[in-house]
């Protein structure tokens, strides 16, 4: 008897963690754009949770880069849940590196079409999943 209740529970965890994981894969982690005021950085992204779960965002963090400068980094630890089938928005400051703003301000570095990345981290329900964003300057 005490077998059968053991394997229970060892399948209705495994099914939780199968769950969770699913949840954290299927959670989006969407950037919409970026502005600077007060010489500080604002990164809002979009988080999507098309899951029937509630989802759990517990850390962003990673870098931006304008060219191929480090221009600024950001974390953010704070948890924001997500409603299940919605879309979040999530506002993250990020602060610019030693330097960088003198170079912005200066000889006119902000070209149009110049490339920026966004890559980092964020953790979805426990696990950590990798970001990748690329575009160019308007």
């Amino acid at each position: 008897m005490k077998n059968w209740i053991l394997i229970g529970l060892a399948g209705l965890t495994g099914l939780y963690f199968l769950g969770r994981g699913q949840l954290a894969r299927r959670t989006k982690l969407i950037f919409k754009r970026i502005r600077f005021a007060n010489k500080r950085f604002e990164l809002i992204f979009g988080v999507q949770n098309p899951t029937g779960q509630t989802a759990n965002v517990s850390a962003i963090t990673g870098e931006v880069y304008l060219g191929n400068k480090l221009l600024a980094n950001f974390s953010s630890f704070g948890e924001q849940r997500i409603a299940p089938k919605s879309e979040s928005e999530l506002k993250i400051q990020a602060s610019p590196t030693i330097g960088i703003l003198q170079l912005i301000t200066s000889k006119n570095w902000l070209k149009k079409g110049l490339a920026y990345t966004i890559k980092g981290t964020g953790n979805f329900d426990g696990i950590v999943v990798p970001f990748e964003y690329k575009a160019s300057l308007i």
